[in-house]
């Protein structure tokens, strides 16, 4: 019994590191793009350019969303401020349906692992589901509506170039993988043990009789639950290689990232409860709808996926030392990440002054850097701040100030999309 139990680990471990070989190369370039991307893109242009409630500002709202590393809860608080700011509920459904799908990282994962046809169809269907989704919100959505302001509040357009490119560096590999480590981490454990325990052409074997029995399972498996766009791709390969249809992992890539059980309660609040029984309804059917186009019209060329000990990159030792590199990039900004925030806390702690007070809350939702960003601007944005610690492992948040009104901070947290306590 021992020995089997041996023997099922180092398989696991096997085939851990052999989607970490498959997986390096292209996420290292993900990061880079994403760290350059990240210099040089103005919040408060993109702000400006969605607020009119037409076709153009849900076409760019979509555009805008593809590249974004943001994964289906980080897209969450810059939605809720796109929203706030004046933005259409067209334009912001097409960010919301767009933007979790994929970013530079994924596509160049999806590339390398699915090949190029996924690669293109991947944002192409991005980009076709947000626009019409935003389209038929805005058809449906008869709410007053403003225009965004023209100010231009970015502080990063106004930093040196210098400071931007160490500020895009630390964003591609540091900030960046701090948010992907724990869901690609999570993603990588479920696609190697589906690898080891599920034997081959399980799927294909018992659900082959009819795509839609195997759409439906992908869609309800889906929505729920929360994987990023690039923690879904090695969890894609591996269900292929069980007999999945590529439409039907398709759905998965698609409605995986776009939704998960958090986000849901929270778009509830940002957008209205009949506006998210629209959006989960316009996720199901496009992503059934390209699931369907893709089994069906266009022929899917994939990697060698019939085997998955990974003969064909473990003597490339260019992939092992890129893979050892990404793994050191992924702990160092665990790590980063842990010590960041108990650092932040005890500093918090260890500097009220007497004529300041200090308010406890817990902040349920967030779950990277940008949920982190969203609550702390819409802390500061109260006078009387003085100072405030977010910690993401735990939710809680401790502000420190002078004249702090508690249930108008958790008011103001609130309407960034999160849950307060």
């Amino acid at each position: 019994m021992l020995d089997i139990i041996i023997d099922y680990m180092l398989l696991f471990l096997r085939e851990m590191w052999g989607l970490c070989l498959e997986m390096a190369p292209y996420l290292l370039l993900g990061m880079l793009v994403s760290g350059l991307i990240s210099i040089f893109i103005d919040s408060s242009f993109i702000f400006k350019h969605i607020g009119q409630k037409n076709a153009g500002s849900v076409l760019k709202s979509t555009l805008f969303g593809i590249p974004l590393p943001l994964c289906s809860c980080g897209v969450i608080p810059v939605a809720a401020t796109l929203r706030e700011s004046g933005a259409s509920k067209g334009a912001t459904v097409s960010f919301l349906v767009s933007t979790p799908q994929t970013g530079v990282d994924s596509i160049f994962l999806t590339y390398g692992m699915l090949g190029p046809m996924f690669a293109l169809f991947r944002p192409l269907a991005a980009l076709a589901s947000g626009f019409f989704s935003g389209i038929v919100i805005n058809n449906f959505d008869h709410d007053m509506h403003h225009h965004l302001s023209e100010s231009d509040n970015d502080p990063k357009t106004k930093e040196s170039l210098d400071k931007r490119i160490i500020s895009g560096v630390k964003y591609g590999f540091l900030t960046l993988p701090a948010d992907i480590v724990i869901p690609l981490t999570q993603g990588l454990v479920v696609a190697a043990a589906i690898a080891i325990l599920i034997p081959p052409q399980f799927i294909a074997e018992h659900f082959s009789s009819s795509n839609l029995i195997q759409y439906t399972m992908m869609l309800a498996v889906s929505l729920p639950i929360y994987v990023c766009a690039t923690a879904s791709i090695p969890i894609a390969v591996v269900l292929m290689a069980k007999g999945i249809t590529p439409g039907a992992a398709f759905i998965f890539l698609m409605a995986g990232p776009a939704t998960n059980a958090s986000s849901i309660a929270v778009i509830k609040n940002i957008l209205g409860k009949r506006t998210l029984y629209h959006y989960l309804v316009l996720i199901a059917f496009t992503a059934i709808s390209f699931g369907y186009i893709l089994d069906n019209f266009l022929t899917v060329t994939l990697p060698d996926m019939s085997s998955h000990t990974h003969h064909h990159v473990m003597d490339d030792y260019g992939s092992i030392i890129l893979s050892v590199i990404f793994l050191v990039i992924l702990v160092n900004a665990y790590f980063y990440r842990s010590k960041s925030e108990s650092t932040d806390s005890a500093d918090i702690e260890n500097n009220i002054e007497n004529d300041q007070e200090k308010i406890a809350i817990t902040v349920d939702g967030m779950t990277c850097s940008h949920c982190k960003e969203s609550v702390e601007s819409a802390i500061y944005s109260f006078s009387g701040v003085a100072s405030a610690s977010v910690d993401l492992l735990t939710g809680n948040v401790i502000v420190v100030g002078s004249g702090l009104d508690e249930t108008a901070l958790k008011e103001k947290i609130t309407a960034k999309g999160f849950s307060t306590k």
